[in-house]
């Protein structure tokens, strides 16, 4: 993805000319998906339209997956170990940080 995507995930509606059509088909699931809102037909039929059943299904699982395991993360606390900050602080270095801010988790 290039910055200008990564700055756009967010965005309701999306903007024109930033992701192409299959792109921006995965991002508008992505966005329902995570905010727990119904998937409707206008989604699926977006992303039938670019992917076949196999590739959705992918699509769901990913980020099904990926919206568990932060869920996991943000119920529990969890620490991030010193390589895994080493890692991210390399890729900050070599590639520029990342547009979408990084979540802070506070105790309450």
């Amino acid at each position: 993805m290039t910055t200008e995507q990564l700055d756009h995930l967010g965005d309701d509606p999306l903007p024109d000319g930033v992701y192409d059509a299959a792109e921006a088909a995965i991002v508008r699931y992505a966005q329902r998906s995570t905010a727990s809102i119904a998937i409707d037909g206008e989604t699926y039929g977006a992303l039938a339209e670019h992917f076949s059943v196999p590739q959705v299904m992918e699509i769901f699982s990913m980020v099904g997956l990926s919206n568990f395991v932060n869920r996991f993360h943000a119920t529990f606390l969890s620490d991030v170990d010193a390589s895994t900050l080493e890692a991210v602080g390399s890729g900050d270095r070599e590639y520029g940080a990342c547009s979408l801010p990084r979540p802070v988790i506070r105790a309450e």
